[in-house]
């Protein structure tokens, strides 16, 4: 495939065709507010990207799969809500303050949790995460088990979508800045042998604990902005665990460890997740974890994955 030198720069074809997709695909979520009515749609599948990418920077990196993923998601949003309910906060404020909260709470958890292993790591956080489920309910601070609601002056969808294309560019591309740094392959030792990459002098429990503040840090974000559209937060939906395996199901959909894989999964599971949830509550697990199964012994490595190998044996046969 021959470069195209530009100021500078070698680019592949691919690369170049790469970049120009991107491109229009920002254009088009720029612009989308003058000629697509149903902007909260764009804004929830946004939403559902940031918290795949997000559950992507440690899990998918390191490995351990975190089933308190959504604690950091409800905190978020909880945070985010008392301030602008209490304080009168600007809602960027909040939000900035939502992301900051779960990034200091996933430090928190990090520091027991890191050392555990396997099993034991997941049963961790999942425990954690019905422990702020049982303290929220039953706090009257928080709002107890009513919950909280924002004054309906805070709710701005234009403004809300916009910061919302923000944070889920943020995240990406924060997703690719680890990947491609010391750091992301130190995590990427961990996940294939963590006793060798200790052994050879890298610290794991530091870096899957630094991971996993990075992880925090955007569900936060995803929490308090999905509070700010829906003005509204209660227990049952800020630590429903059915976020964490939506979440789960959308990053291996897509590609686990992937830069992309997420943003995949989470356009396409969206609709669907949506659809399930409003007719089959009552089974919607139940289909997310079949398509988990489904995923795993059909195409491990997601769609991104799946589609790579098929390119490489079109490449092969000619």
């Amino acid at each position: 495939m021959s470069p195209l030198k530009l100021t500078g720069f070698t680019l592949t074809r691919r690369r170049s065709a790469e970049m120009a997709v991107i491109l229009v695909l920002l254009a088009l979520l720029l612009v989308a507010p003058t000629f697509f009515a149903r902007i909260s749609v764009l804004f929830f599948i946004l939403n559902w990207i940031v918290l795949a990418e997000s559950f992507n920077m440690f899990a998918g990196l390191t490995g351990y799969v975190n089933f308190g993923h959504v604690v950091f998601y409800g905190v978020g949003g909880y945070v985010s809500a008392l301030l602008m309910v209490n304080a009168h906060a600007s809602p960027y404020v909040a939000v900035i303050a939502g992301g900051l909260a779960s990034s200091l709470l996933a430090l928190g958890i990090s520091l027991p949790t890191t050392r555990l292993r396997g099993a034991y790591f997941a049963i961790a956080t999942l425990s954690i995460n019905e422990a702020f489920f049982v303290t929220f309910d039953s706090w009257d601070a928080v709002g107890s088990a009513p919950g909280l609601s924002l004054p309906i002056s805070y709710y701005q969808p234009v403004v809300e979508y916009y910061v919302m294309v923000v944070v889920a560019i943020a995240c990406v591309l924060s997703m690719y800045a680890i990947s491609k740094s010391k750091f992301g392959i130190a995590l990427q030792a961990i996940r294939q042998q963590e006793v060798t990459a200790n052994s050879i002098g890298i610290n794991a429990a530091y870096y899957k604990s630094l991971a996993l503040v990075f992880s925090g840090f955007f569900a936060g974000l995803a929490g308090a902005l999905a509070i700010w559209q829906i003005t509204f937060i209660d227990p049952p939906s800020a630590f429903n665990v059915t976020i964490t395996v939506t979440s789960i199901s959308m990053a291996m959909l897509g590609g686990l460890g992937t830069v992309i894989g997420p943003v995949i999964g989470g356009a396409l599971l969206y609709e669907l997740t949506d659809l399930l949830g409003l007719s089959y509550p009552f089974i919607h697990l139940i289909i997310l974890g079949v398509i988990i199964v489904g995923v795993v012994l059909v195409i491990p490595d997601g769609i991104l994955g799946a589609s790579r190998r098929v390119l490489t044996k079109v490449r092969g046969r000619r």
